[in-house]
């Protein structure tokens, strides 16, 4: 499965080091580390397996819980129309 991010939808850093997520220029999640790194790998449009695989060895967690951290994120941001399967 491939996702394509929202052409609407962007990170933004702030000043004081936060990254926020833009919906429409408007500043809507403030995401953490996990979260952007996870967005960056849906904006570059690597397959999810890949996606956790990375995340598992960037954050030094076990893949069975990075996975499901991994869908459940993409599941929300698939509810808000952030995201969306490009098949």
């Amino acid at each position: 499965m491939t996702i394509q991010v929202a052409d609407v939808a962007r990170l933004t850093d702030t000043a004081d080091g936060r990254t926020i997520l833009e919906v429409a220029g408007q500043s809507v999640f403030e995401l953490n580390r996990v979260a952007v790194s996870i967005w960056n790998k849906l904006a570059a449009r690597l397959p999810l397996q890949e996606i956790i695989g990375q995340i598992a060895v960037e954050f030094g967690a076990p893949e069975e819980r990075v996975a499901k951290d991994v869908t459940r994120f993409i599941e929300k941001l698939k509810d808000r129309l952030l995201i969306y399967d490009d098949n």
